[in-house]
């Protein structure tokens, strides 16, 4: 069948259409299947192209377009391919940069270490702290326990491991409510889901499915398993 959107697909245009913009409304898969009468198996199979092509989507607009030295990638399967292991569920990088937000996963840290730097029991090296960019976030999203620490210090009245209301704290506060409307995500899918958060809440104003839409239009889904 004929898709602009995506080769081979064996959903029509207007049906892929429909899904999407059931997406840029933020229902689940679950909901959209009912809705939509598409089996909830091609739903998340789509969803995880829409995923990836959106976390592109946000790398190309990070100041960084790198983590730590490691340009990250959504491999094949929607995971994210780095040079080594990492704790269980990674620690991320939140800043704000020209009044967007942007994320980045912190890759190949001792997850020892940095509990313990970022509950100000030991001081960090300034080559160590480059290396990893902790000079720059404004928090550390710790996925392991669910918690918000934030690091920059410049900020008037916030200390390590302190946090204040500001737009950091409003985007992980969205990001912990799709935690809950998620029930927790494995490691597998963190990133894409992060970069989703940051995607939804940095364009909360825009429509979000036209903006899907040109986005497709310029690159179309089955560009998204070669994001790099």
């Amino acid at each position: 069948m004929k898709n602009r959107y995506l080769k081979g697909a064996h959903l029509s245009e207007r049906k892929v259409r429909e899904l999407i913009k059931l997406f840029s409304e933020d229902l689940t898969a679950t909901q959209i299947a009912n809705i939509t009468g598409i089996s909830r198996i091609t739903v998340n199979a789509y969803f995880k192209l829409i995923r990836t092509h959106i976390a592109k989507f946000c790398e190309e607009r990070n100041p960084f377009h790198f983590t730590n030295g490691i340009v990250h990638h959504a491999s094949e399967n929607g995971t994210v391919a780095s040079n080594g292991a990492g704790s269980k569920k990674s620690f991320y990088g939140i800043f704000k940069n020209d009044e967007t937000i942007h994320t980045d996963k912190i890759a190949n840290i001792d997850a020892e270490w940095m509990y313990d730097w970022l509950k100000g029991k030991t001081e960090g090296e300034k080559n160590l702290l480059e290396q990893y960019r902790l000079n720059v976030y404004n928090g550390i999203a710790d996925f392991n326990s669910i918690r918000l620490y934030r690091v920059n210090e410049s900020v008037p009245s916030v200390t390590r491991g302190k946090s204040h209301i500001d737009e950091i704290d409003m985007f992980w506060g969205m990001l912990k409510s799709r935690l809950i409307k998620f029930r927790g995500l494995n490691s597998g899918t963190l990133y894409l889901h992060v970069k989703e958060t940051e995607f939804r809440y940095n364009y909360r104003e825009n429509d979000l499915f036209e903006l899907l839409m040109d986005i497709l239009h310029k690159r179309p889904l089955h560009y998204s398993k070669a994001v790099r």
